[in-house]
């Protein structure tokens, strides 16, 4: 698989775990989305209306599967077979939180990117945090700061550690 640039940052917090939870996806922000990881198939939905914005994490909420209308299936599916769990460095700068799970979607062959591009919050001038694949064991991947003169990445939402 080549690199990934990823469009959005889905961020949630799930009712019954500490960690926050992002997921990372290269096209459209999705309506909503289903944690079918950690035992469960947790529901959440965009609390969000309208188109995302570069680099802005969108917040999630979790939602009542009762609540839901069975024949609005969710967007996007996250299964440990398309989605690998990541651990990023300086996630509390990218991501919010010091210990978050991030999902990143697997190519077709099972395999994690080597290269993940972040977005960067910016209305005038698109940029992106760079990480690069460290480790791979079966249970989830490692990622670091591309480059040394980016040791600490700046930027990224500290707000969505709340949530």
């Amino acid at each position: 698989m080549g690199n990934m640039a990823a469009t959005a940052v889905l961020m949630m917090l799930p009712r019954r775990a500490r960690t926050p939870v992002a997921v990372l996806v290269d096209g459209p922000v999705p309506s909503s989305l289903r944690l079918d990881v950690f035992g469960g198939h947790d529901l959440f939905v965009r609390m969000r209306r309208g188109p995302g914005v570069h680099g802005v994490s969108e917040p999630y909420r979790e939602q009542s599967r009762d609540d839901f209308p069975v024949e609005s299936d969710p967007a996007v599916v996250v299964t440990s077979d398309r989605f690998a769990q990541g651990r990023f460095a300086c996630s509390a700068s990218v991501f919010g939180a010091s210990d978050v799970v991030v999902f990143v979607p697997l190519d077709d062959d099972g395999e994690a990117p080597p290269r993940v591009s972040i977005p960067i919050p910016s209305l005038d001038r698109p940029s992106w945090h760079r990480f690069e694949l460290v480790s791979r064991t079966r249970m989830e991947c490692r990622y670091r700061v591309a480059t040394p003169s980016d040791a600490v990445p700046s930027g990224g939402s500290r707000a969505l550690s709340a949530l």
